[in-house]
């Protein structure tokens, strides 16, 4: 047996049952399996602030690298948990790797989840934490926006706003098996329903709890996948996974991006499942990282050209 059918046995027979939960119940079950990172020196040191947003204080993390190179923005990232879970503790431990990696200061970011907060609203506090970076003079070299899961539907859609708003900060998108169709109608839904971890009947509850009392409302503060024009975009990264539900959508967005001009890296790793880069200490995900920061150099540094 591999080391990534163990893993998937492990996470079917040890995840909870979260659809059968009240989305309140379901996040504290979620939540309860957040444990400490163990790689707290992969950064020289972290700073607790929040973001005065007006009508709410927003919590972040900022990450400052032992080492900065000189080139790399600032990354503001966004958690994957359905909208429904997850935390700036329970990604801890990968925004530090990703700022040894990428030797640059990360943001997390705290936004509101569902049922509580409404569609958009997650998407507006990334902006608003890009704005304070800038103005804090922590991004010289702008800002390179990354998610995963709906962190990455997330991130995209601050992407569309910032660019819609006019001069931009944001030079890169970085989005790691984006959650992004709530219509769930690629065929990955259905060949990869169940089995794989993540499964479709969870996939529908995440949208059913945060789509709330519209359920068939599909618009730009959905999802970018509802946006009619994508030009004009910063160059992304889309990384998605072929055991995963959420591969075909999110291929189907890199598409997208790339018919409208936006230069596009995506990297397919067919024999893994939905959030398996973030999981500490698993092999596979290890070369699948290098890979990613090898991606995020390249599309930072290179001609925009060699990725249309």
């Amino acid at each position: 047996m591999d080391e990534t059918t163990r893993m998937l046995e492990l996470l079917n027979s040890s995840f909870p049952a979260l659809a059968t939960m009240t989305p309140l119940e379901g996040r504290a079950a979620a939540d309860s399996r957040i444990r400490p990172a163990a790689n707290l020196d992969d950064v020289v040191s972290t700073d607790d602030r929040t973001v005065d947003a007006g009508t709410h204080d927003i919590p972040i993390r900022v990450y400052h690298p032992r080492v900065v190179h000189r080139d790399a923005p600032t990354t503001v990232y966004a958690h994957g948990g359905g909208f429904l879970h997850g935390s700036i503790a329970g990604h801890d431990g990968f925004c530090r790797r990703w700022a040894r990696a990428t030797e640059a200061t990360v943001v997390s970011v705290g936004y509101r989840l569902a049922p509580e907060a409404g569609p958009g609203d997650a998407r507006d506090d990334v902006v608003a934490v890009v704005d304070e970076v800038m103005s804090a003079g922590l991004a010289d070299r702008g800002i390179l926006l990354a998610g995963d899961s709906s962190g990455g539907n997330i991130a995209a859609g601050a992407a569309v706003v910032l660019r819609d708003r006019g001069a931009s900060p944001v030079v890169a998108q970085a989005l790691l098996y984006p959650f992004l169709d709530p219509e769930m109608s690629s065929d990955s839904h259905h060949t990869r329903a169940s089995g794989y971890f993540i499964t479709s009947e969870l996939l529908a509850h995440y949208w059913r709890t945060f789509l709330g009392d519209h359920p068939d409302r599909f618009d730009a503060d959905v999802s970018p996948l509802a946006v009619d024009d994508l030009s004009g975009l910063p160059p992304a990264v889309v990384v998605t996974a072929g055991l995963d539900p959420l591969c075909d959508e999110g291929a189907a967005y890199a598409l997208r991006m790339r018919e409208a001009g936006v230069p596009v890296i995506l990297r397919h790793h067919p024999d893994q499942f939905h959030g398996f880069l973030t999981i500490p200490g698993y092999g596979p995900a290890l070369g699948a990282a290098e890979i990613l920061w090898s991606d995020l150099r390249s599309l930072i540094t290179s001609d925009p050209k060699d990725h249309r």
